[in-house]
């Protein structure tokens, strides 16, 4: 009885040494399949401890802040009912590999019942070497016979995995203050709206300025959004 307990104190062990470690120390790679006649990085990624409101804000706020170039550009087909949108992306070569590519993708996120779906499809290369004289989709890639078709892919497995920890860390570990999802929904500016919230509905503002204890987000010449404790105080529309 007593080796039993030991072992399960031991395997209980191993397991919260395992919950501990961050997606991103993990280090998982999300490898390319066919669907179809395309390449996609596809699958899904389960949540217990939070929410879907909180996975699908998150996702959002992740994607807004490090992947948008400004506002909300690039993010479409957003349904804030059925949990679900689609983002462009670029990302470049992981530093050390020795390529300077950038790839371009299309990912589409939605999220049910714990798990965070994903699926990057459209994917495209463009290089400065002589390989890829211009964008490329991955379809016209051959990594049986060229071996730099192959360590293009290999490299882009190895960026999007990376970027995908990193979000995924930002899911797991952010606590995000949205309720307002109607007002979200409708992109809709009211008072009281938090600034996750807004990040959500509107996307960075171009501008943040301070000014005794007021913060001012202003989007364009003619929308401004005033917060005082974290929260919308007034609207300048």
């Amino acid at each position: 009885m007593r080796k039993i307990i030991i072992i399960l104190l031991i395997i209980a062990s191993l397991h919260a040494t395992i919950q501990a470690d961050t997606f991103s120390e993990i280090a998982k790679k999300y490898e390319l399949s066919v669907d179809g006649k395309k390449y996609v990085v596809s699958g899904f990624t389960p949540f217990a401890s939070a929410t879907d409101n909180d996975i699908f804000a998150n996702t959002m706020l992740w994607i807004i802040n490090n992947v948008c170039p400004q506002l909300r550009d690039g993010i479409t087909d957003v349904d804030v009912n059925k949990y679900r949108f689609s983002v462009d992306m670029a990302l470049g070569s992981m530093p050390g590999s020795g390529l300077e590519n950038i790839y371009y993708c299309t990912a589409t996120f939605s999220v049910v019942q714990g798990r965070l779906v994903y699926s990057i499809h459209d994917i495209k290369v463009e290089s400065k070497s002589v390989v890829f004289k211009k964008i490329t989709p991955f379809e016209k890639l051959n990594p049986a016979k060229k071996e730099t078709h192959n360590e293009t892919m290999d490299d882009f497995v190895s960026s999007v995995s990376s970027t995908l920890n990193t979000m995924f860390d930002f899911v797991n570990e952010y606590k995000p203050r949205v309720s307002h999802w109607k007002e979200i929904g409708y992109r809709k500016p009211v008072v009281g709206l938090t600034e996750d919230e807004c990040r959500i509905a509107f996307g960075k503002p171009k501008n943040i300025f301070e000014n005794n204890g007021i913060v001012q987000w202003s989007y364009n010449t003619y929308f401004s959004l005033f917060f005082e404790n974290g929260k919308v105080c007034s609207i300048l529309n």
